[in-house]
């Protein structure tokens, strides 16, 4: 099932962001079009393995997508750009704000001519403020978000070694795109202006746990509560380290039962809930003692016994053997025209039980270019004359 089959959704962003989000909604059937720079493309193409000339990185991000390769400067081009915007349900773009305004792409000149567009923008710190102009990238939104002090836990501030701004971020845009088709379809609003900062859906993301001991005005300076951060810690083993975490009683008995610690359970410093919590680096330190002694194994045998959550740290290699996840087929493999034998994370979301997969891997750059022309109405005399003016590739 493809429930976004017949949206069509033109894109002018880079990286991920704006690529992650869009892709989402191509994964579901929305025919995405790439407007991508002349020469280079989108940096994704450049960065990480690459074979045939596919960056993995760019595969998985725009996969089911098409593109041209366009100088949204150059004048003549504007004209048979417009002719197929006014086909789009959605435009999508993640430019610093004002940049597409200067070249006739923003919100109010589209919405003009299509009313009915759905018109989102992904910035980093918002379209207006002290750090509206900044160029910005996922490491920038963690430390001012709060992802690097929280990953810190009270210690020297880290970074999540990951994208998660950018994904934060592109979750938060496909969410809101959908959204604003389903209030289109009520009647609700025609075309509109969505607007959506890195900085925002970072916040939003990190708040419920992260900012806890933030959320009650005028207790700034009484005692707080340990964050769930403080929580997330692993357990050596004899061959490598294993995630477990205890809450209730019964999970906290059924760790000490599994590691060989019985006495625990009349520890003073242990005994209730808020016991635990308060003191969970010192119940940490005793689990160590005992689970260092023992294989990853079997310590995910016992717990699994005892019912208490836990599970192997598994090495990249190992996640895509991970029977959990051959088991969904949450990894799969297609044959890429251009790299080859290729594998991927597959849509996340199935809908029907019907798991959705490639129409297309992602395209090269302009693959899409005169196709996308002549269906906008472009003879092919015209589009040999944008090619020739350098406006297209």
């Amino acid at each position: 099932m493809e429930p976004l089959h017949g949206i069509r959704i033109i894109e002018v962003t880079t990286n991920a962001s704006g690529p992650l989000a869009t892709g989402i909604l191509a994964d579901q059937g929305a025919d995405v079009i790439r407007l991508e720079t002349i020469g280079s493309g989108d940096p994704s193409r450049h960065v990480g393995g690459t074979r045939g000339g596919v960056s993995a990185y760019n595969a998985q991000l725009n996969r089911n997508k098409r593109s041209m390769a366009v100088d949204l400067k150059n004048p003549l081009l504007r004209e048979p750009l417009l002719r197929l915007i006014r086909t789009a349900d959605v435009f999508v773009q993640n430019s610093r704000p004002g940049a597409l305004d200067r070249y006739g792409f923003g919100y109010e000149a589209l919405h003009a001519e299509n009313p009915t567009l759905i018109y989102l923008s992904i910035s980093g710190f918002g379209s207006t403020g002290p750090a509206a102009h900044q160029r910005v990238y996922d490491p920038i939104i963690q430390s001012v978000a709060g992802f690097a002090a929280a990953q810190g836990a009270g210690g020297d501030p880290a970074l999540v070694r990951t994208i998660a701004s950018d994904k934060v971020a592109a979750l938060t845009a496909s969410q809101a795109i959908s959204a604003s088709l389903l209030a289109r379809a009520r009647g609700l609003v025609s075309g509109h202006h969505v607007e959506l900062s890195m900085l925002d859906a970072s916040l939003q993301f990190l708040w419920p746990e992260v900012f806890w001991n933030h959320s009650f005005v005028g207790e700034e300076g009484v005692t707080r509560k340990p964050l769930i951060s403080d929580f997330y810690r692993l357990l050596p083993t004899l061959d490598g380290f294993v995630a477990l975490i205890v809450v209730g009683d019964t999970e906290f008995k059924g760790a000490c039962r599994g590691l060989g610690i019985e006495p625990l359970f009349d520890d003073p410093r242990f005994r209730t809930l808020s016991d635990r919590f308060a003191r969970y680096a010192d119940l940490f330190a005793e689990f160590a003692l005992a689970s260092q002694h023992l294989s990853t194994a079997d310590v995910v045998a016992r717990m699994d016994h005892e019912g208490v959550p836990c599970a192997r740290v598994n090495s990249l290699d190992e996640v895509i053997t991970d029977e959990r996840v051959t088991h969904r087929d949450s990894v799969f493999e297609y044959e890429d025209p251009r790299a080859g034998r290729m594998r991927q994370a597959r849509p996340a979301a199935i809908f029907d039980g019907e798991p959705n997969g490639i129409r297309r891997p992602a395209p090269a750059l302009g693959e899409h270019t005169d196709e996308l022309l002549a269906a906008s109405g472009c003879s092919a005399s015209e589009i040999a004359a944008l090619r020739a003016a350098g406006a297209v590739a």
